[in-house]
């Protein structure tokens, strides 16, 4: 991004001191406190649904990335380029260090507190009728159908490298569980579950890990990116978050009974919620995820990290099914 002139500054009711470059934005100093000016690809009326939510959240007390309105009172800012542009208030702080236990469970009760007081946002769906989750149903439905379209190009190609030539070999193993999981979702009636929480307005951040949460020089959490918000079912955030820890420390059992423990300690959750968590966690999504790459990706040159992590989502996979059989499960009953 280029450095932006004084021009652009004067859109905003602002004293711009100073500006840095920041991971594709621009840290912005003033007199109110520093901001961040980023790019933005979404709408006028995504930006207001975002904050909504983080509004909503400010208001109960919650430290996250208010969006600045411009002198206009809108929230999307175009330079002389035509290029969208979005401000928000921004903090001084690290990314929450997950690798700690005492971290890891601070940030799933706080997201425990988030999903409490997010409820009651546009409920039923209608203050922005796209930001609604898809259910488990219809996104199992789409990945398997990807899946399988990745497997019959591999069927048909004659000369294989060492990934695909690993990846049709547990391709059987993983196809079978994303079936499984998605037949279990049309049994569980995930749908009613979903429907219940867009009626009483229950919101997810969408993308609740370690990089969207700065601890302050005091320990308390900030919570930002809020970009992927929806209405839905809100324990996806802690699915997410919950993997990709698991992932990071072995699927370890008895920090994922602390996870577990600690976000339903801060928010009763009903078992109809622990059980789309356990079908989400059964889904092979890493390996989903490996195929999603590879399919979008330069298929003369696949890199060697790629055939690492498929060797390694192999290897955890019994630890992963031994979490949910000795752990999970009790939770669903």
């Amino acid at each position: 991004m280029e450095e932006k002139s004084l021009e652009f500054f004067e859109k905003y009711e602002i004293e711009v001191t100073g500006s840095v470059k920041a991971r594709g934005a621009f840290r912005i100093d003033t007199e109110q406190g520093p901001l961040l000016l980023l790019p933005y690809s979404g709408s006028e009326n995504r930006a207001v649904f975002e904050q909504s939510v983080l509004r909503q959240l400010a208001e109960q007390g919650f430290l996250v990335d208010e969006y600045v309105a411009n002198k206009e009172g809108t929230y999307v800012t175009q330079d002389e380029f035509g290029d969208s542009f979005l401000m928000k208030r921004w903090y001084y702080g690290e990314e929450c260090n997950i690798k700690k236990p005492e971290q890891a469970l601070q940030a799933v009760r706080h997201l425990a507190a988030l999903h409490t007081a997010l409820t009651g946002l546009g409920a039923g769906g209608e203050l922005l009728p796209g930001a609604v989750q898809k259910s488990l149903p219809e996104l199992f439905e789409k990945r398997n159908r990807e899946l399988r379209r990745v497997r019959a190009f591999l069927r048909e190609k004659k000369r294989k490298a060492y990934f695909e030539t690993v990846y049709i070999n547990v391709f059987p193993e993983f196809y079978e569980k994303a079936e499984q999981a998605l037949e279990a979702a049309r049994r569980e009636g995930c749908e009613e579950l979903l429907e219940e929480a867009v009626a009483e307005g229950r919101v997810c951040h969408g993308t609740y890990t370690h990089h969207n949460l700065l601890t302050r020089y005091d320990g308390s959490l900030v919570t930002v990116n809020f970009d992927k918000a929806c209405l839905g079912v809100q324990i996806s955030d802690f699915y997410l978050f919950f993997r990709k820890l698991m992932e990071k420390t072995g699927w370890n059992r008895e920090l994922a009974e602390q996870l577990m423990a600690a976000y339903s300690s801060v928010r009763k959750t009903e078992t109809r919620e622990w059980k789309v968590f356990y079908l989400l966690l059964s889904y092979p999504e890493k390996f989903w995820k490996i195929t999603n790459s590879y399919h979008n990706g330069k298929k003369s040159w696949i890199p060697q990290k790629t055939t690492e992590k498929l060797l390694a989502v192999k290897e955890q996979e019994a630890e992963k099914e031994a979490l949910l059989r000795d752990v999970v499960e009790k939770w669903c009953r």
